[in-house]
């Protein structure tokens, strides 16, 4: 069946994911004991390695040296030098380059040229730093004592001379920079400067300057002119629109002051060429009269008089009476003339307006000229600000880069690479190398390997160890009880009342009180067929040892040998192997006749007989039907045992008659795709699988000890007489 898709009733997920934890450590604690010794042989391969390699090392000197490094002497902020520690230099660039292949090289050459007649041999370096500090020990390691101290020597000397290599080459190139950038600097600012000097000789400064005020004041005092003929223009045409009221205005303004000429040729009024920068007919008050107009409003006081006279005469008189008619005459006349004068004022205002209007043309000319001019004025001047503060900027900037330069010579000429070689090298010494790091290291190797390969191997077994990891695999199947594992040469002993195998014996009764107490869904069974997936998984012991506890409990048992091929149960009770049921299904002999006693009581034995082909045939036959059908009323259980269900198909054609089938497994020997397999195939074959016997169960496991408090037994003394053998467990 499909393990993966089978639970257990009322079994949440969280207790799935227990079981399968528990399944897994029961595994792996299992493969521990049991292949301890490989983690051992890996272990001592390792340590047997690292001292093979320590052994066999050549015998190695070692020279040690210190050097102080990593810091300059700079001059300081008050002008005295300082010393100044990079922390960049501490960390990995030191240790680096002292042992790198290049210095290495370099150092080797040295002592080739001071000492040729030296011999050579391949030299170490180690560098470390004293933490902390700008310390550096550094230990050179070779086979020649002599040539290891001198070639220490020679790569200090190479790393100082190294050091002001890079020290120079980095000082040059720095130099070589700004100067660069000075000379660019120098070239713009002289090229700044003679553009100023070109715009100052092509142009005079101070007569722009000039200019620009005086375009500017003109163009102050024509826009002021210009709007106040606009405004002279705006009360022409205020007294072209409405004459009565505009003389009306002046007149009442002149009553409070005096009058004076007025200005300009005689027709023009005067207010038309006023100076006021307000309205000329109302607020000048010694602007006076011009004679059209003082005839206009002395006209206009006599018609107004004439009206009053008429007044008075229509109070006494009807408007036909000849006195009234004569006013009439003198008013109309009257106001003949008024339109005479009024005319006359309204041309010479008109031809004011025309000449205010010609002088703002005039204006406005002069106003666009004089502000060209101040824009190209305006324009010059702007250029000359930028090319100043450009030029400014320029000789400002040329100057701080040539004082940088300046200081970063000084600088130079202070700063130094402080480098010191603190203690020269020592003469070499022997090297005593260390054993305990490496020989922990072959162990740990050793072990780590070993764990790898025993989860590889693991990995592609798929044996079940324990109850959690059978429960894990296959979730849906019964387990009726586990069977701990005897640890005894040869055949294990069956079961015998009072049996002194505590734990084994209450293996077996916790398995007859699952059969008992099971819920069946209907009437027990009574015919009871053990199988297993393949050969050797202790089948016929179980199924023997089950049939004697059944027997124990007072129930009638009739044990069957149903492996035709090569069943041993008459064997285990060392009893006659003919005749049997093969004889029975054949037809020979009746089932009742080939029935032996055993020495347990309440049970009866049936042995497998003669072996002979086509039993799978016999199996299914009516004669076979027969039989179970009077052995199920004569007997209270009969259990068969019968051959391995992947080996031959006799149990996969007889289980079917039977009321049910115990499956046996293995721990730590089936493989749970066999177990798979063989379940899948019983249930093909529409077999009702009561439940699972787990055979050969380590009794060590905790699991196992909760189960079945093994604990609760003790052993019986030496001294303590051996039980009745009769009496029932």
């Amino acid at each position: 069946m499909d393990s993966n898709s089978l639970t257990l009733p009322g079994q949440s997920s969280t207790l799935n994911r227990i079981h399968e934890t528990s399944a897994k450590f029961q595994r792996y604690k299992i493969l521990l004991r049991r292949r301890w010794w490989f983690l051992l042989l890996t272990a001592s391969i390792g340590v047997c390695f690292q001292a093979l390699r320590i052994t066999s090392n050549q015998q190695q000197y070692v020279s040690l040296a210190k050097l102080v490094a990593g810091g300059r002497m700079v001059s300081g902020t008050a002008g005295g030098p300082s010393y100044v520690d990079y922390l960049t230099d501490f960390y990995g660039t030191i240790i680096e380059t002292l042992e790198s292949a290049e210095m290495r090289r370099h150092a080797l050459e040295r002592v080739r040229a001071l000492n040729p007649d030296l011999k050579e041999s391949d030299v170490d370096v180690h560098v470390t730093q004293n933490k902390g500090s700008a310390i550096f020990n550094v230990a050179a390691i070779g086979s020649e004592p002599k040539f290891t101290r001198v070639f220490l020597d020679a790569l200090l000397d190479e790393f100082r001379a190294f050091r002001e290599q890079i020290r120079e080459q980095q000082r040059n190139k720095a130099l070589t920079a700004l100067a660069e950038d000075v000379v660019k600097r120098e070239a713009a600012n002289k090229e700044k400067a003679e553009k100023l000097a070109s715009f100052k000789k092509n142009n005079n400064v101070v007569v722009l300057m000039n200019g620009q005020n005086q375009a500017a004041e003109f163009l102050k005092q024509v826009t002021l002119e210009k709007n106040r003929l606009m405004l002279q223009l705006s009360d022409i045409d205020l007294a072209l629109k409405d004459l009565d009221s505009t003389l009306l205005q002046r007149q009442r303004s002149t009553s409070s002051a005096p009058a004076a000429p007025a200005p300009g040729s005689g027709n023009v009024p005067s207010t038309v060429t006023g100076t006021s920068d307000t309205n000329a007919f109302s607020r000048d008050a010694a602007v006076g009269f011009t004679q059209a107009e003082k005839d206009y409003m002395e006209t206009k006081r006599s018609i107004t008089l004439l009206k009053a006279d008429k007044n008075e005469l229509l109070k006494s008189l009807r408007p036909q009476h000849p006195a009234v008619l004569e006013i009439d005459e003198k008013i109309a006349k009257a106001n003949g003339i008024l339109t005479t004068y009024q005319d006359e004022i309204g041309e010479q205002l008109r031809g004011q307006k025309a000449d205010i209007e010609r002088r703002i043309t005039v204006l406005d000319g002069k106003i666009t000229e004089f502000t060209q001019t101040a824009s190209e004025v305006g324009g010059k001047l702007a250029e000359f600000s930028r090319l100043e503060k450009d030029f400014e900027d320029s000789d400002k900037a040329y100057k701080e880069m040539f004082d940088l330069v300046h200081k970063f010579q000084v600088n130079e000429e202070m700063q130094g690479d402080y480098v010191s070689i603190m203690e020269r090298a020592s003469g070499a010494v022997e090297d005593v190398q260390p054993w305990v790091m490496p020989i922990l290291i072959g162990l740990g190797a050793g072990l780590a390997l070993g764990s790898l390969v025993l989860l590889l191997f693991d990995r592609l077994d798929d044996r079940m160890n324990s109850f959690s990891e059978f429960q894990t695999l296959f979730p849906n199947e019964a387990i009726l009880g586990q069977v701990p594992e005897q640890r005894q040469r040869g055949d294990v002993a069956l079961l015998r009342s009072n049996d002194d195998r505590h734990l084994y014996a209450e293996a077996f009764r916790n398995v007859r009180s699952s059969l008992l107490f099971k819920n069946w869904r209907g009437k027990p069974p009574k015919t009871i067929l053990v199988t297993s997936a393949v050969p050797n998984e202790g089948k016929t012991t179980v199924t023997s040892n089950l049939a004697i506890t059944m027997a124990l409990a007072g129930a009638r048992v009739l044990l069957a040998d149903c492996d035709l091929r090569r069943g041993g149960v008459a064997e285990l009770f060392k009893m006659p192997v003919t005749p049997g049921l093969s004889e029975v299904l054949r037809g020979k002999v009746h089932w009742r006749d080939a029935v032996q006693e055993t020495g347990t009581r309440n049970l009866d034995l049936l042995a497998r007989g003669e072996v002979f082909d086509q039993t799978s045939e016999m199996l299914l036959s009516q004669v076979a039907d027969e039989m179970l059908r009077e052995m199920g009323e004569e007997y209270d259980y009969v259990i068969f045992d019968s051959a391995p269900v992947l080996v031959a198909d006799d149990t996969g054609s007889f289980a079917p008659k039977l009321d049910t089938v115990l499956f046996v497994v293995r721990m730590s020997s089936t493989m749970a795709r066999l177990t798979g397999k063989a379940l899948d195939l019983l249930y093909d074959r529409q077999v009702k699988v009561g439940g699972v016997i787990l055979n050969r169960s380590s009794s060590s496991l905790k699991e196992y000890t909760y189960y079945n408090y093994a604990s609760y037994y003790y052993t019986p003394k030496a001294s303590t007489p051996p039980a009745d053998a009769g009496k029932p467990s």
